[in-house]
This record gives structure tokens, C-alpha cells and sequence, in this order.
């Protein structure tokens, strides 16, 4: 996503998709997931169907698998 905090490199590009993004929050950490959903039925439905967990979209889980366990220990959460 591009938002006032993430903009592209300079050889990356951007597109206009329609997403949704699995929090409420910051799309800096929370990876978009391609959606036509337009309400909480027709999200419901969309993870129902999904055979991969919106999880795995969050930046944490790139770093390491211990990510936020390591976070709540330095005390952030």
C-alpha cells in the first residue's frame, strides 16, 4: 500500500487494486489482501473460502518467527 508513510523505491512501481487489510490499523506492518468484499458478509465469506491464513501477511512474521514474542518482552505491546 502507499500510503503518507510508504511510498515506492525508486525502481518499484505502484497499481490500483482493491484490497482489504486483515486489522484495523497500520498498514505498515499488516499486508494488503486482494478484495472485492464491499461488507463484513462478503469479508466473512472471502475467509471462509481462503485456503491461506491472512496472517502470514504481517511484517513481523518476515523478520523472524519470534518477532512479537520478542517485542512483548521489550515491552511495546
Amino acid at each position: 500500500a502507499v500510503t503518507d508513510f510508504v511510498t515506492p523505491r525508486e525502481n518499484e512501481s505502484s497499481a490500483t487494486e482493491t484490497v482489504r487489510f486483515r486489522t484495523i490499523g497500520d498498514a505498515t506492518c499488516t499486508g494488503a489482501v486482494r478484495s472485492s468484499a464491499s461488507n463484513l458478509e462478503e469479508v466473512i465469506s472471502e475467509v471462509a473460502a481462503s485456503r491461506v491464513t491472512e496472517r502470514g501477511n504481517r511484517a513481523d512474521d518476515r523478520r523472524s518467527e519470534a518477532a512479537m514474542e520478542d517485542r512483548k518482552k521489550q515491552g511495546y505491546f
